[in-house]
């Protein structure tokens, strides 16, 4: 258990889901570039799209709450660790239209946020004990889009945000 293990499960649900236009999921910033770190790593990550396609990218930006849940006395746990979880994704369509590639971005959108909602534990349920519910839910965000410098290619990026909460239990935990 602890962040290593979420981000892997995280990384593995979504991966496993097959939503479309969804390719590589990757557990962790392969592009470190922090200077217009979306426009460069939106070009960083969909270089190898040939039409409409998605990165996700999974990022746990904390901070990390554990807390006590249930009074165990000192000698055992009771706890929940929350984590914030950010999947962004960097989304490219080669094919120049704005509407097209917005409506083959919604789908990736329309297919993790529900496979989010209703997978709570994200088939990892010795890792995860529940997923995009309670009051942090699953919030969606995206850029406008925009082209670079070949004007064909439409990118958009976006982030889905919800919390993963691991329950420990256990002595000295």
């Amino acid at each position: 258990m602890g962040q290593g293990a979420v981000r892997l499960a995280v990384q593995q649900a979504i991966e496993a889901a097959q939503i479309p236009y969804v390719g590589s999921v990757f557990h962790g910033r392969g592009y470190i570039n922090e200077e217009d770190y979306e426009m460069n790593a939106a070009r960083f990550y969909t270089q190898s799209i040939n039409q409409s396609g998605c990165v996700v990218v999974v990022n746990l930006p904390g901070p990390d709450r554990r807390n006590l849940f249930a009074l165990t006395g000192r000698q055992s746990v009771n706890d929940f660790n929350i984590h914030p979880v950010v999947l962004e994704l960097f989304f490219a369509s080669r094919g120049g239209d704005p509407i097209a590639a917005q409506f083959d971005y919604d789908a990736v959108v329309d297919g993790i946020v529900p496979f989010i909602r209703n997978n709570p534990t994200l088939s990892a349920p010795n890792t995860v004990w529940s997923a995009g519910e309670y009051k942090a839910g699953v919030v969606h965000t995206q850029s406008a889009p925009f082209t670079l410098e070949d004007g064909l290619t439409v990118f958009i990026n976006g982030n889905i945000r919800f919390e993963v909460w691991e329950q420990i239990i256990g002595t000295g935990v």
